[in-house]
């Protein structure tokens, strides 16, 4: 977890899906009218979902658990960002 995707964020699976959520809906709002506003409902959705109540806390739970009393992950869960990324610190 230290090389890649996984050293510049802790959930680079969590923010690709949000991403494309928003990107699909961004994509769509050219054809939206009316009630059809209410499908920024979706995006907002899973958001809520993924980063604070099935996705990234359970995650972060069971990572914790399991790893939490390394010294090697605590340095990783300190130097590396939940979800935005950002170049690796050395």
């Amino acid at each position: 977890i230290q090389t890649g995707l996984w050293a510049w964020s802790r959930h680079p699976n969590y923010l690709g899906e949000m991403t494309l959520w928003i990107g699909l809906f961004i994509a769509s709002t050219a054809h939206l009218e009316g009630s059809a506003w209410l499908a920024v409902l979706s995006p907002l959705f899973v958001v809520v979902l993924l980063r604070f109540i099935s996705g990234v806390p359970m995650l972060e739970a069971a990572a914790e658990a399991r790893w939490g009393h390394l010294p090697a992950y605590r340095g990783y869960a300190e130097s590396t960002p939940l979800l935005l990324p950002r170049p690796p610190r050395r």
